[in-house]
C-alpha cells in the first residue's frame, strides 16, 4: 500500500514545487519585460519631417503642409503657432499607423493642414516641434494673384544640368550631367537631348531614379548623362536638354486638367582648341592612357619556351579618359608568317569617365625555331601636359619546339633497292643472279632462332611488382583536360579551347585522331577569329573527342588492371 500512495502524492508535489520556483522566475521574467519595452524610447529619436505641396502659391491660395514622425504620439503634440506671422491655416487632420514587418514595428503620425500666406513675398515655414522632434525650414513664394507666375508651378519640374569641364580638345569627349526633377503628376513626360552645332550627343548608359526632398518638396529625381564631342574647334554653344510633358491637377478619383509644361536647362558654353599643326599620328586627345596586355599561360614571362601547335593567348586592354568608343583606336599587329593567329572582336565598357578597348588574341606557332611576337605602341595628345606622348607593351620572343603530338609533316623516303617498284636503270639487260650460299646460311640460322623461342617458352614466368600510380594519375588528369576541353568546345568558347586544348596530353592517341582533332580546332579558330571565315558545326570535332575519351577510358582500364596484379617480366 505505501508504494501506491506515494504515487499518488507524487504529482501534488512536483506541482507545488514548481509554483515555488515559478513565482521568483515570473517576476524576473516581469522585470526583464518592461525593461526591454522601455528600450526604443531610450535608444532610439523620432525623426520629424515637413513637405508642403507645391512652392509657389496665389495670394489667397492654399497649399498643404504635411508633417509626419516616425513614432506614436498625441493628436496634440504639434503646435503650430509659430504659423501665426505669416500664415493662416485650419484645422489639421491627423492618422496614425502601426505595422510589423520583418519582426520590425514601425509607428508613423501624420497631419495634413492647409494654409495660405497672409503677404506677397518669400516667407517660411518655421521650425515645427513634436515632442523632443523639429523639422527643417521651408521656404515659400507668395505671388499677387495678376502675377504671370501664379498661373502655373514653377517649380514643379526642374532641369538642371552641369558640366564636367568647359575647355578641351576637338574630338576630346565631355561628361553631361542632367538632373530631372518632377514634383507633381504628369502625364507623357519626355526629355529632349542637348544640343548643338559642331559637337556630337550621344546618351550613355540607362537613366537613375531616386527620391529626394528639396526645400520641403518632394521630388521624384531622374539623372541621365550623355556624351558631348566637339567636332569643330572655337567657342561652341550647348543649348540644355529639354523637359515637356503635362501637368495632371485635380485627383484621381475625381475630375482632372491636364496643363502643358516645358523645362529647359541652361545653355553652356565650351571652349575647344584645334589638333597642334605639328602633331603626327593618330590624334587620341585625354588627360590619361593606359595601355596593358598579359600573357597565357603566365610561365611565358619566365620561360620563353613553346611548342608548336600550343595556343599561346594575348590579352591587350586600352584604357582612354574623355573618349568615346567610336574614337577609341584599331589595334593592328604584324605578326610572322610562322604563326597562325585569331583576333577576336574588341570587347567595350565604361569605367567612370573612362572607356575601356579589350582585345583577346589567339597565337599559335606552326613551325619549330625562334619567333619575334611584335610589340604595340601608341601616340596619343596629352591634353592635362599639352604635348604628345606614346604609350607601349613589349612583345615577346620565343624559342619553338617540336612538341609530343605534333605529326611528322616530314615523309620517309624508301630505299630504291629494297622496294620492288622501283624502276630498273632504262640501260639494263636481263641478268641471272645466282643466289650462292646465302639460302642454306638464312636457314640455318632460322633453325637455331626456333630451337632458341622453344627453350624460351619453356621458362617459369618471373612476376615482379609494378607501380602503376603516377601511369593512373596521368590518365586521371586527361581525362579531366578532356572533360573541360568538351565543355569549351559545346560552349564554342574558343579561348577556352585553345586553353584545355593546351593542358590536354593526348600523345596516347592514334596518330589519324589527333590530326583530326588538330585540323577540327584549327577550323573553330578561323570561324571564331576571322571576321569573313564561314560558320562552323561542332559535332565533328565533339565526335572525335568522344572517340578520344573511348580511348582514354581502356587505357585507364589497362592501367587499372596492371596495378592491382604482378606483371609479367619480358625480356
Amino acid at each position: 500500500m505505501k508504494p501506491q500512495r506515494f504515487s499518488l502524492m507524487s504529482p501534488i508535489l512536483l506541482v507545488r514545487s514548481l509554483q515555488v520556483l515559478w513565482r521568483p522566475a515570473k517576476a524576473a521574467m516581469l522585470i526583464a519585460v518592461l525593461a526591454l519595452s522601455t528600450l526604443p524610447s531610450v535608444a532610439f529619436a523620432g525623426v520629424a519631417e515637413a513637405t508642403v505641396s507645391k512652392n509657389v502659391i496665389a495670394l489667397g491660395d492654399a497649399l498643404q503642409l504635411t508633417v509626419s514622425v516616425d513614432e506614436s504620439v498625441s493628436n496634440d503634440a504639434l503646435d503650430l503657432s509659430p504659423l501665426d506671422k505669416d500664415f493662416i491655416y485650419g484645422r489639421p487632420s491627423v492618422s496614425s499607423n502601426t505595422s510589423y514587418i520583418n519582426g520590425n514595428f514601425s509607428r508613423t503620425t501624420v497631419w495634413r493642414v492647409a494654409i495660405a500666406g497672409k503677404r506677397v513675398g518669400n516667407v517660411t515655414i518655421p521650425s515645427l516641434t513634436i515632442d523632443d522632434m523639429t523639422t527643417e525650414p521651408i521656404t515659400v513664394q507668395v505671388v499677387d494673384a495678376g502675377d504671370k507666375g501664379a498661373q502655373g508651378d514653377t517649380q514643379a519640374v526642374e532641369v538642371i544640368a552641369t558640366l564636367d569641364r568647359h575647355d578641351g580638345y576637338i574630338g576630346e569627349t565631355f561628361n553631361y550631367r542632367v538632373r530631372l526633377m518632377i514634383g507633381t503628376r504628369l502625364d507623357s513626360p519626355a526629355l529632349q537631348a542637348p544640343f548643338g552645332e559642331g559637337m556630337d550627343v550621344a546618351q550613355v548608359g540607362d537613366d537613375v531614379q531616386a527620391e529626394a526632398v528639396v526645400n520641403g518638396r518632394r521630388y521624384v529625381v531622374i539623372s541621365r548623362q550623355y556624351q558631348i564631342t566637339p567636332t569643330q574647334a572655337g567657342e561652341l554653344t550647348l543649348e540644355g536638354a529639354v523637359f515637356s510633358g503635362t501637368e495632371v491637377k485635380g485627383n484621381s478619383w475625381g475630375s482632372s486638367v491636364g496643363l502643358p509644361i516645358s523645362r529647359q536647362a541652361n545653355s553652356l558654353t565650351l571652349n575647344i582648341a584645334p589638333k597642334p599643326a605639328d602633331y603626327k599620328g593618330l590624334w587620341l586627345p585625354t588627360p590619361d592612357l593606359d595601355l596593358t596586355q598579359r600573357w597565357e599561360p603566365n610561365t611565358l614571362s619566365e620561360s620563353t619556351n613553346a611548342q608548336v601547335g600550343e595556343p599561346i593567348n594575348r590579352v591587350i586592354s586600352l584604357k582612354i579618359k574623355n573618349i568615346a568608343q567610336s574614337a577609341m583606336p584599331n589595334l593592328n599587329l604584324d605578326y610572322p608568317t610562322s604563326v597562325s593567329v585569331y583576333s577576336d572582336k574588341p570587347e567595350y565598357s565604361e569605367d567612370g569617365d573612362y572607356t575601356v578597348m579589350t582585345v583577346k588574341q589567339v597565337i599559335i606557332p606552326r613551325q619549330a625555331g625562334d619567333v619575334t611576337l611584335p610589340p604595340l605602341s601608341i601616340n596619343w595628345f596629352n591634353t592635362s601636359r599639352k604635348l604628345p606622348e606614346t604609350s607601349k607593351i613589349e612583345g615577346l620572343t620565343l624559342s619553338i619546339e617540336a612538341g609530343e603530338n605534333t605529326p611528322n609533316t616530314q615523309p620517309i623516303m624508301p630505299d630504291v633497292a629494297l622496294t620492288p617498284s622501283a624502276p630498273a636503270p632504262s640501260n639494263s639487260e636481263n641478268v641471272v643472279i645466282t643466289a650462292g650460299y646465302w639460302p642454306w646460311a638464312t636457314g640455318f640460322f632460322a633453325v637455331l632462332w626456333l630451337g632458341t623461342l622453344g627453350m624460351y617458352l619453356r621458362r617459369p614466368k618471373v612476376m615482379v611488382p609494378q607501380n602503376n600510380a603516377t601511369a593512373r594519375q596521368s590518365i586521371k588528369g586527361t581525362d579531366n583536360a578532356l572533360l573541360a576541353l568538351k565543355t569549351a568546345v559545346n560552349a564554342n568558347d574558343a579561348v577556352a579551347v585553345s586553353t584545355h586544348y593546351r593542358n590536354w596530353q593526348n600523345g596516347h592517341l592514334p596518330f589519324e585522331l589527333r590530326e583530326g582533332i588538330d585540323a577540327e580546332i584549327s577550323a573553330m579558330m578561323a570561324s571564331r577569329y576571322r571576321p569573313q571565315a564561314e560558320s562552323w558545326d561542332n559535332s565533328e570535332l565533339l565526335s572525335l573527342l568522344s572517340q578520344a575519351e573511348t580511348v582514354s577510358k581502356d587505357s585507364a582500364k589497362k592501367a587499372t588492371k596492371k596495378g592491382g596484379s604482378l606483371s609479367e617480366l619480358t625480356p
